[in-house]
């Protein structure tokens, strides 16, 4: 299995072990990343950054425009977990 379905596989596991299965994927992009190397010139890969549309099951009109700023909101519980877990910025967003 490639790097990026494991990383998909583990965000899934993640979701259903911390909320219960409250929350569903909708949609799941996972994109490398890189950095500049001064040595060689080039660009080199570096990381991963994980684009989440997630749906609440309890609550489907939980999305509020300001969520970005609310510590207690699931979208910013969402990234610090999976930033903490995996390592790789996250962006986390209710539809």
């Amino acid at each position: 299995m490639d790097k990026i379905g494991r990383i998909k596989r583990l965000v899934e596991s993640s979701l259903d072990t911390s909320f219960g299965g409250d929350i569903s994927i909708v949609d799941i992009v996972v994109l490398p990343t890189q950095k500049f190397d001064d040595k060689t010139s080039e660009w080199v890969p570096d990381s991963h950054s994980i684009f989440l549309n997630l749906k609440d099951k309890r609550n489907p009109e939980n999305k509020p425009d300001y969520h970005h700023f609310v510590s207690d909101h699931p979208s910013y519980k969402v990234e610090q977990l999976l930033e903490g877990l995996l390592g790789f910025e996250c962006v986390v967003d209710f539809v």
